[in-house]
């Protein structure tokens, strides 16, 4: 329930705290005192958008604070409070409208985004009030509460129902990406691409080695010259370098038997390396290939080879991929149309077990909407309106998440009219009883934290304004309840009293709540009964009233 509303800076109201002690509270007070600022107050607390023309001084900020304290039950069917909830079952939520026309919005001190916030009290309060009960004229919405309003046995059946539907699209999905993913190919493109990369019988790592044996082959010429150059240059008067080289060997080795015999081995070793040096040189100049025909050859293969290049990758390894991926879609495209038509089959199996499932739901809807007319038919003529007014339309639908069912909720207001969309009904002078009937069943199925009523017993009186309090009374044993009303038979059904009150003081008006004791309670019944001259008659009327309903 909420215990507390702190409303400051707003239109008449510059600071005000009301409080909440009774499960059944009732707004009285003057009109134009600032009741309905009260309730556009829980309206902002419940995430309506911000009105800053309300702002008294637009130098400051507005501030509307709601405590409440929630019962376990209402939290475990509302997990989308539990994360802002404390310990003990208490909620602060708070809205501030800012001068630069922002506003900022708070669960528990903890600032949140104004989705995250509509999403965590979004069953906190709703409010009821003339044309603006957007959630029971949503004929989208009439659907769900019909299935609220079921027995276990379709609960189940929507249980079973959803995760075939779920099923469904999830294999629907699977041909999408299958069409999704095959749309693009074509078979003669495909084939036309392994074969212009086929016809060259491609070799792995062929261009890279071509390359290195071109760049191998096109520096022979200038290794040649180097080569000639240096066996001028070994040429000595004296002979040739090597043969030099080798009789400075023998030499050497005739040191062996004196005192200069480890620097003579060093000598020959060097000598030696350099000998074997020399020979290698020219084993490996001799070993090169200087094939013109061999460079015009690998000229040309790689010229071919360039087509390919441009067209598929850089490197030999990207064409062959290229390959690779190409044959593969080849055979994914050979193996599509079975494929296809085997997904098909599956979709068409889990199609016709939905629409299966869903005429099992439907035939439940339709045994529920019974129950439910009937429900809502007793509520209705409680509250003096015709028993059997209340009808659930239901209409084949295409099949979609719900099912196959089109819901629509239909009333008949007045004996010998037809039954017209809750919409359009619900605008007549009966709107108010009508949609009070229909609160009190259907926010029975999941209570609301709060309920507001503003003065939605206008336009009644005598007997049906009694049966309009009782049934509002009924209302608050599974919600809190707070209602604006004129009327003396709401006001004495009450639990509690709020009197707004609007003042003027040094040439400004205010606003202030104040509760009201019982014999104040009385009095303010009283006038209500005969008008500002309160009579002796109207006070014991109005004690009788209050005795009424609380026996």
């Amino acid at each position: 329930m909420i215990n507390e509303l702190h409303i400051t800076n707003l239109a008449v109201i510059e600071d005000t705290l009301l409080n909440f002690d009774t499960n059944y509270t009732a707004l009285i007070g003057e009109t134009g005192a600032g009741k309905s600022l009260v309730v556009d107050s829980l309206g902002l607390v419940k995430g309506d958008k911000s009105d800053f023309s309300l702002v008294r001084d637009q130098q400051k900020k507005a501030v509307v604070t709601a405590t409440f304290s929630l019962s376990k039950d209402f939290i475990e069917k509302h997990p989308e409070v539990k994360d802002y909830v404390q310990d003990d079952g208490s909620l602060i939520a708070k809205r501030v409208l800012l001068p630069d026309h922002t506003n900022r919005s708070y669960l528990n001190d903890e600032p949140v985004t104004l989705l995250a916030y509509r999403k965590a009290v979004s069953h906190l309060i709703d409010i009821h009030s003339q044309g603006a009960n957007s959630d029971l004229l949503d004929e989208s919405k009439h659907i769900y509460y019909l299935d609220r309003f079921g027995a276990a046995e379709e609960k189940e059946a929507i249980k079973d129902f959803s995760a075939s539907y779920q099923s469904y699209l999830a294999k629907q999905k699977e041909i999408t990406e299958l069409l999704e993913s095959n749309k693009e190919l074509d078979r003669d493109y495909l084939k036309f691409q392994i074969d212009e990369i086929n016809k060259y019988n491609l070799k792995p790592n062929e261009i890279e080695d071509l390359n290195e044996e071109f760049a191998s082959l096109k520096g022979y010429e200038e290794v040649k010259n180097r080569y000639e150059e240096l066996s001028e240059a070994m040429v000595l008067s004296e002979g040739n370098i090597l043969d030099i080289l080798y009789q400075i060997e023998s030499r050497l080795s005739q040191f062996n038997s004196t005192s200069l015999k480890e620097d003579a081995l060093k000598a020959r070793s060097k000598c030696s390396e350099l000998i074997d040096s020399f020979k290698a040189l020219k084993e490996d100049y001799q070993n090169l290939n200087s094939d013109p025909k061999r460079i015009d050859e690998i000229n040309q293969r790689l010229f071919d080879l360039k087509g390919l290049e441009r067209k598929y990758g850089k490197t030999t390894s990207e064409i062959l991929n290229k390959l690779h991926d190409y044959q593969n879609k080849l055979d994914q495209l050979d193996s599509f149309e079975s494929l296809k038509q085997e997904k098909e089959k599956e979709v068409k199996k889990l199609l016709d077990e939905c629409l299966s499932k869903a005429k099992i739901l439907s035939e439940l809807r339709k045994k529920t909407s019974l129950k439910l007319e009937k429900a809502i038919g007793n509520e209705m003529s409680d509250l003096g309106l015709i028993k059997d007014g209340f009808r659930v339309h239901l209409k084949e639908a295409s099949l979609n998440s719900l099912g196959i069912d089109k819901v629509t909720f239909e009333v008949a207001l007045n004996v010998g009219l037809g039954y017209a969309p809750l919409a359009k009904a619900a605008s007549g002078g009966e709107s108010s009883r009508l949609m009070l009937a229909l609160k009190t069943v259907l926010n029975a199925l999941d209570p609301y934290d709060l309920l507001v009523f503003d003065e939605v017993d206008t336009g009644v009186s005598g007997r049906i304004a009694s049966l309009v309090a009782k049934k509002i009374s009924s209302i608050s044993k599974s919600s809190q309840v707070l209602v604006v009303s004129h009327l003396p038979q709401v006001v004495a059904s009450s639990f509690s009293q709020l009197k707004i009150t609007k003042i003027t003081k040094n040439g400004q008006t205010f606003t202030t709540a104040k509760v009201i004791d019982k014999k104040d309670n009385c009095l303010e019944v009283a006038k209500m009964i005969s008008g500002d001259q309160v009579t002796d008659s109207a006070i014991k009327q109005a004690q009788e009233l209050i005795g009424e309903f609380h026996k």
